[in-house]
């Protein structure tokens, strides 16, 4: 568990360190007679690539899953990273956003020996996002999307889907509303049980359903936000709700969440889990 402790203690640090990392890239620059590659030497230590947060970063070094099951350890810690990248404005006139996005979640048997990986999803994606406000006060946007999530893993571990998406983005009062629906595009069936090329998952919809429901509450610098997932056919969903609090500034926040249900990752779209964790936010 060593390892754990030193690791949050440099995620603790890593708020402050990043700019005096950054005041010290001018160091690292040697002069050169030539502009251009003078110039070239500056973009290598100081480029700004304009990646934003998208989904919720986080770091919950302490999970504890309620339900024991005899592949895992109830202790584990667990983290996601998502990012965005614009890449286009306006092409239609409709003031629309074009970007990329890429997501990972990650599953640590931090408690176990050698403290394994033992699930890490890869979701990247490409969306156009339409403002609405224009068209009711209430609604803020539209978001269409084209997604893939993948968990890196041979057969018979291997767990795909890709998705088209809509999303729609409303508000009331203080309260946020995101209901997102989306279609699965159809995989060919496995030929044989271990083959490669077929479908890895053909129920998932039975437990992830067609679409989710968010609700985000912001009060003062509190943070609510519970997302809603059901198949009313299959009666198979799941619940989560996440709390946030500044704990350093508009750096770190303080980070709890808990899920109840199936698919908190793709290994286990259809294993019941019932988790709470508690641990550091980078980015709501």
């Amino acid at each position: 568990m060593k390892f754990l402790f030193i690791f949050i203690s440099i995620i603790f640090l890593y708020a402050e360190e990043i700019s005096t990392i950054s005041k010290s890239f001018p160091a690292l620059i040697k002069e050169y007679k030539n502009k251009q590659t003078q110039q070239n030497v500056k973009q290598l230590f100081s480029r700004d690539f304009s990646l934003y947060p998208y989904q919720a970063n986080y770091f919950l070094p302490v999970t504890w899953d309620f339900n024991k099951k005899l592949d895992r350890r109830e202790f584990e810690s667990k983290f996601q990273i998502s990012i965005m990248k614009p890449f286009g404005f306006n092409l239609l006139n409709k003031n629309e956003l074009y970007f990329f996005t890429y997501t990972q979640l990650s599953l640590w048997q931090t408690s176990a020996p050698s403290g394994p990986f033992r699930e890490s999803n890869y979701e990247p994606e490409i969306a156009v996002l339409f403002p609405t406000e224009e068209y009711h006060k209430n609604w803020d946007g539209v978001l269409f999307a084209l997604n893939h999530q993948s968990n890196g893993r041979d057969v018979p571990y291997s767990r795909s889907w890709n998705r088209f998406y809509t999303k729609f983005l409303f508000h009331y009062s203080d309260i946020i509303f995101n209901l997102r629906v989306w279609y699965r595009i159809p995989e060919p069936k496995k030929k044989y049980p271990n083959d490669p090329d077929g479908d890895d998952n053909p129920d998932i919809e039975d437990y992830l359903g067609y679409g989710d429901f968010k609700i985000i509450y912001p009060y003062k610098d509190h943070l609510i936000t519970t997302l809603l997932r059901y198949n009313p056919t299959t009666k198979k969903g799941a619940f989560q709700i996440d709390y946030s609090k500044p704990i350093r500034g508009k750096d770190i926040f303080l980070y709890i969440q808990y899920f109840r249900g199936y698919g908190e990752s793709l290994i286990d779209y259809k294993t019941f889990v019932n988790k709470i964790g508690i641990g550091f936010e980078y980015s709501r």
